[in-house]
């Protein structure tokens, strides 16, 4: 603890931080020092698995072949969970277990569904970078730090 109250009443000696220190705003100097700014994300956007809706599948396969799917105990129910859970490996196995109830032309609808990619929808442009405090490697820093480094 006393290492960290060292290295605030040096950094809080900075003219930055001087209109906070006067109004004695211990909490935002803290919040001030723990804030990451958004810096650009380094790393690539992936491609993942486009998992398919329940409607693309009944497009891909004949109707025939959904009644035939819906008469498997458990079988379209867990192609739903494994849609809902966004689980192309469930998908996978279902679908295997599937295909001996469809034609190939329905096999091949199937496995391109399953093939097909999209751009990571979660990927961030923008990331969280080092707060000063992380720089200073005393993050986090609360206002009971800084209110000791100041008095």
């Amino acid at each position: 603890m006393t290492n960290v109250i060292e290295i605030l009443k040096t950094e809080l000696a900075s003219n930055q931080y001087q209109s906070l220190v006067v109004a004695q705003n211990y909490q935002a100097i803290a919040n001030q020092l723990n804030n990451r700014p958004l810096i650009a994300n380094t790393a690539t956007q992936q491609t993942v698995p486009l998992i398919p809706s329940i409607e693309n599948v009944y497009a891909a396969i004949t109707p025939e072949e959904a009644l035939t799917l819906y008469q498997i105990p458990g079988l379209v129910d867990g192609i739903k969970q494994a849609i809902t859970l966004a689980s192309l490996p469930d998908l996978q196995i279902y679908f295997a277990i599937a295909s001996t109830k469809l034609s190939t032309q329905s096999q091949i609808n199937v496995q391109a569904l399953l093939a097909k990619t999209q751009l990571d929808p979660n990927y961030q442009s923008q990331v969280p970078g080092q707060s000063r405090a992380d720089q200073l490697g005393i993050y986090p820093v609360n206002s009971a730090q800084v209110q000791a480094a100041l008095n």
